[in-house]
């Protein structure tokens, strides 16, 4: 195992001539070599690192250009310095040269500070916004998955965005959101993807269709007992309407057949 951490090592010192650009800064700004120094930081924030790598190199190339007399641009330097870490302080033993721009960097940022959101809009889409003070981070991703699910689904735009991923209105998702410099660096986030955010759903599901429908219902029978009269159909001329409660409207809709009789006796006689 050391082997292979060894071998890697030598790979990388290999890949940025003998030894990685932050460390080749500081050992140039030791030896107060600043105009080395200041293009060795340059080419450490371009390199691969984390955000407490970026923090030296910001720190170091500020304060390089301030020894060189740049004042405005050891300012600036400052600046994304605050921006990245607003609580970071310069010791006062530098003397002006290094106060001055400090300063006047912290007064320039004063109430201003970065805020990366994530939020999820009424569609279901998950939103994620960068607001910066001084453009440092070049890219925002937002990545969401369904609760359980393996993987995520991600997005990357340019900030301050909008970046969304779209997702189902009616499901609960889990997601997170991070903003990352030139070198990849991740400066900004919100969640991760080991400990993502969670947003409940935004509406809820449709019912379920029911499997079948409700039976009939059998018609109960009636009987005829304690003087109760049942319900009998009754037909007159060929229709009939049935009234509960043995009450039977009829209507006639033919003619009665004619009654046959005998011719009438016209001699007045008895039979």
């Amino acid at each position: 195992m050391r082997a292979l951490f060894l071998l890697l090592w030598l790979c990388a010192a290999s890949a940025w001539g003998a030894e990685p650009p932050l460390t080749r800064a500081e050992r140039a700004f030791d030896a107060l070599e600043f105009d080395t120094a200041a293009e060795a930081f340059q080419a450490a924030l371009a390199a691969p690192g984390s955000l407490g790598e970026r923090l030296d190199a910001w720190r170091g190339l500020a304060m390089s250009r301030a020894f060189m007399g740049q004042r405005q641009a050891a300012q600036e330097a400052f600046e994304v310095l605050l921006v990245l870490d607003p609580e970071a302080q310069v010791q006062a033993s530098l003397g002006p040269k290094i106060r001055a721009p400090f300063e006047a960097a912290r007064k320039a940022l004063q109430g201003q500070r970065p805020v990366l959101t994530v939020e999820r809009l009424p569609d279901g889409r998950v939103v994620a916004t960068l607001d910066q003070p001084r453009r440092v981070a070049v890219e925002v991703l937002v990545a969401v998955r369904l609760p359980g699910a393996a993987g995520f689904t991600a997005a990357v735009g340019a900030p301050p965005g909008p970046v969304s991923v779209k997702a189902g209105p009616a499901r609960a998702v889990e997601a997170y959101a991070m903003a990352r410099d030139a070198g990849g660096a991740i400066l900004f986030e919100r969640g991760s993807m080991r400990a993502p955010l969670r947003f409940d759903a935004m509406e809820a599901p449709p019912p379920a269709v029911a499997a079948a429908r409700e039976p009939a219902r059998p018609v109960p029978e009636v009987h005829e007992e304690d003087g109760s009269r049942p319900l009998w159909p009754f037909v007159v001329g060929g229709v009939g309407l049935a009234a509960a409660a043995g009450v039977v409207l009829g209507v006639v809709l033919s003619q009665p057949e004619p009654l046959a009789l005998p011719a009438a006796d016209r001699t007045e006689r008895l039979p």
